[in-house]
């Protein structure tokens, strides 16, 4: 490689390896770099490819301060398993311009990573029926008076069986399962003839009802932001009611049957 003259005349600007810091995304990482740089002058010069190593760098730094699986990580996984990277992104239903992506910069989301894991690293989704959280009954009651407060309207009612609260509930956990790699309130989710329903739900009414929303984890400022989206979609119960009728997610599983987070990707009317 032609070594780099410093435009000032100072001579050669040797290659420097250093470590440095900067805020991604709201966060403070430290990441390492490489630029020729004058000993005389201090001036900084850079080709395409360090730059772009730079940038890979401080993705990777921000994903592990955010404990996401850093590019590397993706492709050394990936071998290890002995998976090209079409071999991955068929397995987890993603065109293959996804995995090259996140192997040389993209940051995934955390349902994404979860995924990620789960293929590359043999984790199992023994959870994948609550969304990856403890089920609480108190969060449960949280959301709904959430909704209720945004929406400006009852939607858990004295005789209530959960018809419409249950349609907010179902996209608000399977949205924050997707977006955020965890449910809200750890509900399992039937295929009910009326819709999604939450399982077991005749047993859980009353003790919704009776549960104190002060008590569970408060609403994340993400969580709080998927449940205002759902609210300006669905303004009305039967436009959140309709809407869980027209997923396909929805119509495919089983009377009965419980439906997996891991579908939360496949959502279409939101």
């Amino acid at each position: 490689m032609k070594a780099k003259r410093c435009p000032k005349g100072h001579g050669n600007m040797p290659l420097i390896k250093i470590d440095k810091n900067t805020t991604f995304r709201g966060v403070a990482v430290s990441y390492p770099s490489a630029a020729h740089v004058c000993p005389v002058c201090g001036l900084e010069a850079g080709t395409i490819e360090q730059a772009s190593a730079v940038q890979k760098a401080i993705a990777d730094a921000f994903r592990k301060k955010k404990r996401l699986l850093t590019g590397g990580e993706i492709c050394s996984f990936r071998k290890d398993k002995g998976l090209t990277q079409k071999g991955l992104a068929d397995l987890m239903n993603v065109g293959i311009a996804s995995v090259k992506r996140w192997e040389t910069g993209l940051i995934q989301s955390k349902a994404m990573d979860h995924a990620l894991r789960i293929h590359l690293q043999g984790q199992t989704a023994t959870d994948k029926y609550t969304g990856d959280r403890e089920f609480s009954i108190e969060r449960v009651k949280l959301v709904i008076r959430t909704f209720e407060s945004i929406l400006k309207k009852k939607i858990l009612k004295k005789t209530d069986k959960l018809l419409f609260a249950a349609k907010y509930l179902w996209y608000a956990d399977l949205l924050s399962f997707r977006y955020l790699g965890r449910s809200m309130t750890g509900a399992t989710y039937a295929s009910l003839p009326y819709g999604p329903q939450l399982n077991n739900y005749n047993d859980l009414i009353d003790e919704i009802k009776k549960a104190d929303e002060d008590l569970p984890e408060p609403l994340s400022t993400d969580e709080m932001r998927i449940i205002k989206k759902i609210c300006e979609k669905f303004p009305t119960e039967r436009n959140v009611y309709d809407a869980a009728h027209r997923e396909t997610i929805w119509k495919k599983t089983p009377t009965g049957a419980i439906i997996p987070y891991t579908l939360s990707s496949k959502l279409t009317e939101i």
